[in-house]
């Protein structure tokens, strides 16, 4: 299996071998793995007492939403560890098999190592990860908007390159970057990564500095993407993941209750086709983006119906039959459900719109309208 690291415009691939459970980098591409970078990340690994991966997504996702807002987030359960990742003004390309936030990627290295703790000081052109690893997991990581640019502005580019932190002025500013970071960086081993890792006399600055002898600092994000599924860790992956019968019914019931209490809430309110079933719409996709994040909330309730063809939730049934009976010139004044069957009780402008609908029985009321009642079994 052939797994690419994309990091921008630098790719690198390792080819991992299921039987002998070894890899080697190769110039082959496979499977891209895009890494999100640092600053666009927010990345949190927590205990959780939950159990069900469904439930905590549920859970963290009223947080997310109220916090990010309308965002790219996925997490993934490992035991009683949760690891949350959201991902924020970052473009999906289409070829994408997952998304690695960077500070994963960044700490899969020192793994692949061999190592289990150190610091990975990761210096790019616009900024400077720190990623804390502990025991070969990420444990704690800084991001801060400084990086090569920040030191070339007050010195010229050659200088830069030819004196590195030989040069006064470049020292002062590459310290204060490391300042900005908070931490001390003197109680554990530090790997060197990025463009900036190679100014010159950067190693001076640490007691146990090491640089990667796998790949150039500049590729070292590029090939923690590649191994995500080569070393696993928390990490999640950004992708679809095949559905159980156990979260195919979960989802159906959620869209069920979703409809039903949403409907329920509006009983004897006046809504045409064009705001109420607009709104029935936007419920039918905030559920599934929940527990779908990486699905395309298009055509929701196909998708669901296909998920649940061998045991559809009946309620789920009953309010997709309703909205699918909704047309303009309807208002709702009454809802019910009992014995397996859902009752609505409404008023149409015209006698046609009663008769597409299979009304149970109609009334024409003093205003000239029709009163229908439908039942859905």
């Amino acid at each position: 299996m052939i797994y690419t690291g994309v990091d921008g415009e630098k790719l690198l691939s390792v080819d991992f071998s299921l039987f002998r459970k070894d890899w080697k980098i190769t110039e082959k591409r496979g499977r891209k793995i895009y890494v999100i970078p640092s600053d666009l990340c927010y990345v949190r690994r927590e205990k959780t007492e939950l159990k069900d991966a469904y439930d905590l997504r549920r859970f963290l996702s009223i947080e997310v939403e109220e916090k990010f807002g309308d965002v790219l987030w996925d997490v993934r359960l490992e035991g009683d560890t949760y690891c949350l990742a959201v991902a924020k003004d970052f473009e999906v390309p289409e070829d994408a098999y997952a998304l690695d936030p960077e500070v994963f990627s960044l700490a899969r290295v020192v793994r692949a190592l061999g190592r289990e703790d150190c610091y990975v000081l990761d210096i790019g052109r616009r900024k400077t990860t720190l990623v804390n690893v502990e025991g070969g997991e990420l444990y704690s990581y800084r991001v801060i908007l400084k990086g090569l640019d920040y030191i070339k502005k007050g010195v010229p580019e050659e200088v830069v390159v030819r004196e590195g932190l030989d040069n006064g002025d470049v020292r002062k500013s590459f310290e204060r970057i490391l300042s900005s970071l908070g931490r001390s960086l003197e109680d554990k081993p530090v790997l060197l990564s990025g463009g900036g890792s190679k100014l010159r006399g950067i190693d001076k600055l640490f007691k146990n500095s090491f640089r990667s002898p796998l790949v150039s600092p500049e590729m070292t994000s590029a090939l923690g993407a590649s191994l995500k599924f080569v070393l696993e860790d928390c990490s999640p992956h950004f992708r679809e993941e095949e559905l159980s019968e156990k979260d195919i019914k979960k989802i159906s019931l959620a869209l069920g209750a979703s409809l039903l209490i949403f409907i329920a809430s509006v009983a004897g309110i006046n809504y045409a086709e064009k705001s109420f079933v607009k709104k029935v719409r936007e419920v039918e996709k905030r559920e599934f983006k929940r527990k779908f994040p990486q699905k395309p909330a298009v055509a929701v309730r196909d998708q669901v119906k296909s998920m649940s063809l061998r045991e559809e939730n009946p309620m789920t049934g009953r309010l997709l039959k309703l909205s699918e009976k909704l047309s303009e010139g309807m208002k709702l004044y009454r809802i019910e459900f009992e014995g397996g069957v859902l009752r609505v009780v409404g008023e149409a402008k015209s006698k046609d719109i009663v008769a597409e609908i299979g009304a149970k029985s109609v009334k024409e009321t003093p205003e000239g309208g029709f009163e229908f009642e439908v039942e859905i079994r």
